[in-house]
């Protein structure tokens, strides 16, 4: 298990930040846009603050999150200059605790593929490897974190977008389920309401202690319901996929590390729990129901303006039209032929995504926390994510289907040497019992 620095909680302070976004950040690109010499005036002005604060810390925001400071993209060219008509909830949160607002980091067009690339920037470079992506949409947060150019940033995740890429580049992210975390402003583009159940808010740090630093300095103000607040853990159950992946000894691996570790009985999901496969298929279904009113949310597109964006996109790789980088436009043309042709029903497909929700309350009503791989593919070549894309994030999409607080822990390397991370799925609410694991796994 590894995890980097800051086993103690510990954070970089606001200069250390400036000379690291300043000497890596230019190579990398994991920032969109930054602000540091008011972030320096701010960190000497500082006033003292009650505990728990984050007073002095330096941090960052994907590029979703609305700012006053700095414009608001996400991630697309075409809101380049788009000013933000108010700060987002986090954001005025994060500071009213005294930390310090570095920047906005890079994301996908519409946070829609699992890769940080767009026309405004380009691609966001591993920390380990530049010619492979962090991932995706947080991409640019987690190399951010792990590049220690920030103490933590604040993502979102609809389909692993946190998780995936904290897995990736060894450090920790955190799902935050709605039910207790609800997004309920400040994010753009905004999640149709249909969907609005799959898009979460939370962390990216490099250890348990400076989540949890992060979580206690701001539950005051933005978690709203208790949730499986008494829940604790008595068992683990393990899901995975199929064979034939790059860690396909996952069982093996991980099932004496967790019982050791954590002191509890670990089984497998075979009797209990869906084929990912089809779990996936739900959540493509989730997304190609509702396609039309996920374009639309985009105001500067109107839904037949988008489709032909996408077309434009796909066939001519940007050299005719950038209102839409190519990797998301792949995306948007596979999901409207699946809308076309197979997946127009929006009850049907929202009646089985509960059916995924059912099988994970089942067990967590029976004190059981799943167990399953962040992915299990290592981070692939820049470019080359969409090509993949089933076996990298099916491993994710299961929390935001069933609404969980997921944790995504560091769990050694792929055999190519490349971050690999297991996560800890448990009910709305079991953060802060989460973290309490990952710190038992931390230190084993």
């Amino acid at each position: 298990m590894n995890g980097g620095g800051q086993a103690d909680g510990q954070f970089p302070t606001v200069q250390q930040s400036i000379q690291r976004i300043q000497e890596i950040d230019p190579k990398i690109r994991a920032f969109v846009s930054t602000r540091l010499e008011a972030a320096a005036r701010e960190a000497k002005q500082l006033p003292d603050l009650p505990e728990p604060n984050l007073r002095g810390v330096p941090f960052s925001l994907k590029d979703l999150w609305e700012s006053l400071d700095l414009p608001t993209t996400g991630g697309s060219l075409r809101h380049r200059n788009r000013p933000s008509p108010q700060d987002a909830p986090i954001l005025t949160a994060l500071r009213a605790a005294g930390a310090v607002f570095m920047g906005k980091t890079n994301l996908s067009d519409l946070s829609v593929p699992p890769e940080a690339t767009n026309w405004l920037v380009g691609a966001t470079h591993h920390p380990q490897n530049e010619e492979c992506t962090p991932g995706g949409s947080s991409g640019g947060a987690a190399a951010a974190v792990a590049s220690g150019m920030v103490g933590f940033d604040w993502g979102a995740d609809i389909g692993g977008s946190i998780r995936y890429p904290a897995g990736l580049c060894g450090v920790y992210g955190l799902r935050l389920s709605t039910e207790t975390w609800p997004v309920t402003a400040g994010m753009f583009p905004a999640v149709p309401p249909a969907m609005s159940f799959m898009c979460a808010q939370g962390p990216l740090a490099k250890s348990p202690r400076a989540m949890r630093r992060v979580l206690e300095a701001v539950k005051g103000t933005l978690r709203e319901n208790p949730g499986w607040r008494q829940f604790r853990a008595e068992e683990i159950i393990l899901w995975a996929p199929d064979p034939g992946t790059e860690w396909d000894g996952f069982a093996k691996d991980v099932e004496p590390v967790l019982r050791t570790a954590l002191g509890l009985p670990v089984s497998g999901s075979h009797l209990v729990l869906p084929n990912l496969r089809r779990v996936f298929d739900i959540y493509v279904g989730v997304w190609a129901s509702h396609f039309d009113e996920f374009v639309s949310c985009d105001p500067s597109l109107t839904f037949w303006s988008g489709m032909a964006a996408t077309v434009l996109a796909v066939l001519f790789r940007g050299l005719v039209d950038k209102r839409i980088h190519p990797s998301t436009a792949e995306v948007l043309l596979f999901l409207a032929v699946k809308r076309a042709l197979v997946f127009r029903d929006k009850s049907r497909a929202l009646a089985e995504a509960q059916t995924v929700k059912a099988a994970l309350e089942s067990l967590w009503r029976n004190n059981v926390v799943v167990a399953m791989p962040v992915s299990c593919w290592p981070a692939p070549r820049i470019g080359t994510t969409n090509r993949h894309l089933p076996d990298l994030i099916r491993c994710s999409v299961p929390g935001n289907l069933a609404d969980a607080t997921a944790l995504a822990i560091p769990f050694d390397s792929f055999p190519n040497g490349m971050p690999r991370a297991l996560q800890l799925v448990g009910p709305p609410g079991s953060e802060f019992h989460l973290l309490d694991l990952a710190e038992k796994l931390r230190t084993r």
